[in-house]
Parts: structure tokens; sequence; C-alpha cells
């Protein structure tokens, strides 16, 4: 439809449709549009009406409620802030951690080179 950009439809009838004896009762159905152009909107609620009422036999215009909404012309952005500094700083924080590892790897070769004399002085310290 000219103007319509969306639209959900929801139909409800009844499940039975009158196999367990009693009456069926009628099918209602519901329309959101959604519209882009300056339109009348009782012109198109009735346009609406009349193509389901055309798509299917046992409903009736009565039983049709259809609801337009105008889309809105401008979608709002969240504002952005630029970052003067880097929440972390890789030139600062990448030497420090590099020195760490190496000061790391260096201690534990030494305690590792060095663990026979280690072992023997605790040792001595427990007797």
């Amino acid at each position: 439809m000219d103007g319509i950009i969306s639209s959900r439809v929801h139909v409800s009838y009844d499940v039975d449709n009158g196999d367990s004896g009693k009456t069926a009762l009628p099918i209602h159905i519901s329309v959101l549009a959604v519209y882009e152009k300056d339109i009348n909107p009782e012109i198109k609620i009735n346009d609406i009406k009349r193509f389901i009422v055309n798509s299917s036999a046992s409903v009736q215009y009565e039983n049709i409620s259809v609801v337009l909404s105008k889309r809105r012309d401008i979608i709002e952005q969240a504002p952005t802030y630029e970052i003067s500094e880097p929440v972390f700083a890789y030139d600062k924080a990448m030497p420090v951690s590099i020195l760490l590892a190496l000061i790391s790897v260096a201690t534990c070769w030494l305690l590792w080179k060095y663990r026979a004399i280690l072992t023997n002085l605790v040792r001595l310290k427990i007797k």
C-alpha cells in the first residue's frame, strides 16, 4: 500500500470453528500499520479494512481494528565523546610488562639453578 512502510496483523479466531455444536465466533483482525508520508489517516484506515475484508470471505468489516502510527522523521543518535587519551596506554605499559616478565624468568631460572644449595639451607634451618 502506498505510504505504508510496515505492518503487523493479528488474527483471532475460534479454534473449534463450530465443530462442537455451538455457533462459531466471528473472526477478529487487528492491524498495526506504520506510515511515512503525510496521508489522511481515515482514508488509509478504510483502505486497510477494505483490503482485509476482500482477502477473506468470513471476515466482517466491523471486526477489523486498525491502528496507524507515523514513523518518526529523525532517529536520534546517542551523543558520542572523543577520548583524548586511550584507557590503556600500550606505549607506557608494554616496556614495564616486558621488564617484569624478564625479571620473573630470571628469578625462576636462578632458583632452579641453585635449588640444591637452597634446599640444603632450608634443611639446616629446620634442624
